[in-house]
């Protein structure tokens, strides 16, 4: 098909009352033409469609086995489905076919269908049915176009219904909760004293005296965290902050000091000398979008949250990078394994070793980021991860 061909086809969108709100509703748009069945071919208007050119920033490898359709599936993330489609799944902003219309192209239900279309010539992925009320009629053969018929109507599921990015159940305690207190928050925070009746030990319902308790702000609610170990950089021996362990949280009874708090939650026992904290309420970001730092880096794995010696996919490392060193939340990093020095029994001399080649082992992203540290979720393993790894910048 001609260039002139393609053009006069990419100008045959249908231009309808409602059509910005009902794509602003449903998610990513699609380069389809959308008919309201009161309207026939000849009385419908045209609109130039402004398709901006997306050029990938690095070589895209597609599986050479992917289906022609995908169906989205309650708990499927974009990482998930991109795995389907790709080789490497991080590329999905680059892939993913984008309207500026609409405010998140990102916005895919279970039910949607997606398949990967031609725009430009150019492989992208794109939504090609909606599950709740689209159905396809015809498609444009190699142009992409598709036919669909709607009823327009404005899509009820929330947003949180929609498809996340990343596991965000896997991650939720860490974006809601301080796990690296620096030494003068520590210093200067609220301190649990005693309890009604002197428990040495407390939990849920429970009336606690708090020492230095700020109540001049906040709504009222607190959360209660241990300090656990100190934790250094593995290379400088830098105190980079101190492990907190949440405890649970409590609400304001009285104001004063000592204050007087009800525990509403607990998660392990209460201790006299925990700290208290204001709950930020700040909403978190569901959506996490893959990029590289903006500099090479190079970082060691400080611990693993939740496992003893080794961990896999979806688990979480902390490393000794932060907002300092230009990492931020959505930086991909590759986990790699420091090669293992081994003797060569062919040379002369007994003493002689090799060093093995450093193997990549996975991927992580960042989630959460601190001035001298972060926090990364395993997107990808192929091997446990230990704390002897390290992650550096995609080549």
């Amino acid at each position: 098909m001609s260039n002139h061909a393609n053009r006069q086809l990419l100008n045959s969108l249908i231009l309808l009352p409602g059509f910005l709100l009902l794509t602003a509703c449903t998610g990513p748009d699609t380069p389809f033409a959308i008919l309201e069945e009161p309207v026939s071919a000849s009385e419908v208007q045209t609109l130039e469609a402004n398709i901006p050119e997306q050029e990938p920033a690095e070589t895209i490898t597609y599986e050479p086995e992917y289906p022609e359709t995908y169906i989205v599936q309650k708990g499927d993330t974009l990482w998930d489905i991109s795995s389907v489609f790709l080789r490497d799944p991080w590329h999905w902003p680059e892939i993913w076919f984008k309207n500026p219309q609409v405010e998140n192209p990102h916005l895919i239900y279970p039910g949607d269908v997606l398949a990967i279309i031609y725009i430009g010539g150019a492989k992208r992925v794109q939504i090609v049915r909606r599950g709740e009320d689209g159905q396809v009629l015809s498609s444009g053969g190699s142009s992409g176009m598709q036919v669909v018929k709607l009823s327009p109507r404005v899509r009820t599921q929330s947003i949180d219904a929609s498809i996340p990015s990343i596991p965000i159940d896997s991650i939720r305690h860490l974006l809601s909760r301080p796990l690296v207190i620096d030494k003068d928050v520590l210093d200067g925070s609220a301190y649990i004293i005693s309890s009604v009746d002197s428990h040495l030990i407390n939990s849920i319902n429970d009336h606690l005296y708090v020492r230095k308790l700020d109540t001049s702000s906040g709504n009222g609610r607190y959360q209660i965290f241990r300090p656990n170990k100190p934790i250094h950089d593995p290379i400088t021996e830098e105190l980079l902050g101190y492990e907190a362990i949440y405890v649970g949280e409590t609400k304001l009874l009285a104001g004063g000091d000592p204050a007087t708090v009800q525990v509403t939650d607990s998660v392990r026992e209460i201790l006299r000398n925990d700290r208290v904290l204001p709950i930020d309420n700040t909403n978190f970001e569901r959506d996490f979008f893959p990029k590289p730092p903006v500099t090479q880096v190079r970082g060691e794995v400080l611990s693993l949250l939740d496992a003893i010696s080794m961990l896999g996919r979806y688990q979480t490392i902390a490393l000794n990078l932060g907002s300092r060193d230009g990492i931020e939340t959505g930086n991909l990093l590759v986990i790699k394994r420091v090669g293992d020095v081994i003797p060569d029994a062919e040379e002369e001399d007994p003493t002689f070793t090799v060093k093995l080649p450093d193997e990549r082992i996975g991927m992580a992203m960042i989630v959460r980021s601190f001035e001298k540290m972060s926090y990364a979720l395993v997107m990808e393993a192929t091997r446990p991860v230990i704390v002897t790894d390290y992650v550096e910048s995609p080549q």
